[in-house]
């Protein structure tokens, strides 16, 4: 009897030893931490992110991600130095500063782009008669910090002397231009334009798309040490976002709610109508979301080519990667 006690209480303890061992082997390292540095104020802009972060896409790729938004005092320079410093992990800019950045030697490099028509417009009040950049000449037009390249980039390809157009200090209401203070205003047409919506007054918008000013727009970059150092990370974030950015346009109305969450005072009307507005421009159905092209970056570097931005050629293959596009489509 006393050896069967025995024999049992050693069996008992293989079996919670084996159980504990399991266990052990079970629990997940801490969540790695990454911060985000969004190009503007919480919006709908972001709303994949938004997503990604509520819906459990991040945590389900053991990553923890502080979706960081400075406002509109955030310049794309500062971005890029707040990654390079490590004070952020990824950050959002368009693809004409990623080509300025390198131009500068900043090490950063694009894995994805969020939106892949152009965005930016040019706001006119119809009864302006300004309906094509020509229209410009001898008129006063605001154009915010991350505009100026393409702005740059549009009077070069079409021989407009800059000096013809006089800058106004941006500010980012439509009274401005309501008001007559200015005759064109440089605004995302899915994101500061919809404040055009309500004005009441019929505008023109003037498309930088269709005067050759072809750029991915929102593009997500990181550190060139990042991707070397820790490309598992890059990829389960990225995968995570993609994710998040499929669910917000299949569930626009929830999208819009999680945006909100980041931010109360937001109108809700407005966050859907930017969700509308934006869903064409990211998900064309042409490539999947977040796609890159090679073609694509050579015609944004050849528009930027000889400009201050970008006086130099580059080499596009250290500029952008699609090595994690890949192997995220292809699993799935």
């Amino acid at each position: 009897m006393k050896q069967r006690s025995v024999a049992f209480l050693v069996m008992a303890a293989v079996v919670l030893a084996t159980a504990a061992a399991g266990c052990a082997a079970a629990v997940e390292p801490p969540a790695d931490q990454v911060t985000v540095q969004l190009k503007w104020i919480h919006q709908a802009q972001f709303a994949g992110f938004y997503a990604a972060d509520q819906k459990g896409f991040y945590a389900e790729e053991n990553v923890e991600a502080t979706l960081k938004a400075d406002g509109t005092h955030i310049s794309p320079e500062e971005a890029v130095d707040a990654l390079i410093g490590g004070e952020t992990t990824f950050a959002i800019i368009g693809g004409d500063h990623v080509l300025a950045s390198r131009a500068q030697g900043k090490p950063v490099v694009a894995i994805a782009a969020v939106f892949q028509r152009n965005p930016r417009v040019y706001a006119t009040l119809k009864a302006s008669g300004i309906e094509r950049p020509q229209d410009l000449v001898g008129k006063r037009v605001m154009v915010p910090d991350d505009g100026m390249i393409q702005h740059q980039a549009l009077l070069s390809k079409l021989g407009i002397d800059p000096a013809t157009i006089e800058l106004v200090p941006y500010e980012r209401d439509p009274d401005p231009l309501t008001s007559g203070r200015i005759d064109a205003h440089s605004v995302y047409r899915s994101g500061s334009g919809l404040m055009y919506d309500e004005t009441g007054y019929e505008l023109h918008y003037i498309w930088l798309e269709n005067y050759g000013i072809t750029l991915y727009a929102d593009t997500i970059v990181a550190t060139e040490q990042l991707l070397r150092d820790s490309p598992d990370l890059a990829e389960r974030f990225l995968r995570a976002t993609l994710k998040g950015w499929r669910y917000a346009i299949e569930h626009q109305d929830e999208a819009v709610d999680m945006t909100l969450h980041f931010d109360e005072a937001l109108e809700r009307g407005l966050q859907e109508l930017m969700m509308e507005t934006q869903t064409p421009l990211i998900h064309t159905g042409e490539v999947p979301i977040g796609w890159m092209e090679e073609a694509v970056w050579q015609q944004m570097h050849s528009m930027l080519l000889g400009t201050d931005a970008l006086p130099q050629p580059l080499d596009l293959a250290e500029a952008y990667t699609v090595e994690f596009l890949q192997r995220i489509y292809e699993e799935s």
